[in-house]
């Protein structure tokens, strides 16, 4: 069983820069932590835990509470666990009815395809251990179009498919990208043409092919064998925070087999969901949000495709409906998870791997031109050694209501094998020391 870790007391109690580690390391796997801040200052940790990830049907979302001006952690407790399969990936958030939210995904047939995201609402988290949960309801994607008798010919998802592919095949083709020089190119050109029909084909329902009907413009039908759209409704997953603009909350998912992201959103507070166009070309997935001065959403994604590998950006203008292709920052990304977030000041904040290749540094980066450029940055973690480097990956990070900046991340010693190597990290700090000299 863990214990809790009482951390070195800190001048004003947790005002000023603060590292420690939330619970003893472990054998078990632990992972894609979260964070929030409670209405009354309490600080909520979660993430996953067990023998592995989607293989282990004993993984479940574990927590851990940090009360205000305290410097010790709970007990770890469990959030949610659906017994028998895996729970993965937990964010946790606070709506505006001060309502905190906990969505994550069980994995129905240890696939990632078979992923199936879930949440669940408290108004009851203010005890000393777990939150009392009120609601809960799995999130059922629908992106495109009925298909009651099948995939349609003219159906809205299929299309928005095509659209990105086409549209980044074309910036692909035609921009002059420092980072792919022409060998480069033809070797990505080279497996374009088979990754545009795997991600058509299931776009289509084709490996699900039954008897059904096309609905033609007079009103008749027609029968044909049609795709069913079973690999577009199961297999998407959490990763990072909502967006929350008014009482409109956009979710970032993304489906791993089918290298597509797209955004759930509801102006009813999950009573109704709809979901945005398809957000392809580059397999980027695991977005976190922003919004611009002149209120354009951004959405930053890891990259999940082919080297060089850099955080990918794409656009929306009609709050979060419909999104540009994905291009590459100057950033980078070593196909590892970030996150990021608009500070009171207005300006962004981003937390990432800065590397190309490795999860061997944390950075921590503020832009005050909405991204253009990242004129402040410090390292939260940076080992250098060659060998046995420890890996410090899949942040999450909050503004408190009192300014401070609250990190977390999967901290995991690859120089340990012989015993309990893993554990999650928990940093706070002002804005000003990312600025300080």
């Amino acid at each position: 069983m863990t214990t809790c870790v009482p951390a070195p007391k800190q001048p004003e109690a947790l005002k000023e820069f603060y590292e420690g580690i939330i619970f003893p390391l472990q054998k078990d796997h632990v992972h894609g932590p979260t964070v929030v801040e409670l209405p009354n200052g309490d600080v909520l940790a979660g993430w996953f835990q067990g023998s592995g990830e989607r293989w282990a049907d004993d993984v479940r979302i574990m927590g851990a509470r940090l009360h205000k001006g305290d410097t010790t952690w709970s007990e770890p407790f469990v959030l949610a666990d659906k017994p028998g399969f895996p729970d993965i990936n937990p964010m946790m958030f606070m709506d505006t009815q001060e309502r905190l939210w906990l969505m994550w995904y069980p994995v129905l047939s240890n696939l990632w395809e078979s992923s199936l995201p879930m949440y669940r609402i408290s108004k009851d988290y203010n005890g000393e251990e777990a939150p009392v949960w009120d609601w809960q309801d799995v999130l059922l994607v629908k992106p495109g179009d009925p298909t009651e008798r099948g995939i349609q010919p003219d159906d809205r998802f299929v299309a928005g498919v095509h659209k990105q592919l086409e549209e980044y095949e074309a910036y692909f083709k035609k921009e002059n990208l420092p980072q792919y020089p022409e060998e480069k190119k033809k070797e990505y050109l080279a497996h374009w043409e088979a990754y545009k029909a795997k991600v058509d084909s299931l776009a289509k329902g084709e490996n699900m092919i039954q008897k059904g009907k096309i609905k033609k413009a007079d009103g008749e039908t027609e029968e044909a064998m049609l795709g069913y759209p079973l690999s577009r409704r199961i297999g998407w997953q959490t990763k990072n925070k909502p967006l929350i603009i008014g009482e409109r909350l956009i979710v970032p998912l993304y489906s791993d087999g089918m290298d597509v992201s797209i955004f759930a959103i509801s102006d009813d507070w999950g009573a109704n969901w709809q979901f945005s166009s398809p957000v392809l070309g580059d397999a980027g997935i695991q977005a976190t949000l922003a919004v611009k001065k002149d209120s354009t959403l951004v959405a930053y994604f890891r990259d999940n495709g082919a080297p060089p590998k850099r955080i990918q950006v794409s656009e929306s203008k009609d709050k979060g409906l419909t999104w540009s292709i994905p291009i590459d920052t100057e950033l980078p990304n070593s196909g590892a998870g970030f996150d990021m977030l608009t500070l009171q000041s207005g300006e962004w904040l981003i937390l990432y791997n800065d590397s190309e290749e490795h999860r061997h540094n944390v950075a921590v980066a503020i832009s005050d031109d909405d991204g253009e450029t990242w004129k402040w940055k410090k390292y939260l973690e940076n080992d250098t050694r060659e060998e046995n480097a420890t890996k410090s990956h899949y942040p999450a990070v909050i503004q408190g209501e009192n300014g401070m900046i609250h990190v977390i991340y999967s901290h995991h010693y690859n120089d340990k094998d012989d015993g309990p190597n893993k554990t999650v990290k928990y940093l706070t700090f002002p804005v000003d020391w990312v600025k300080s000299e």
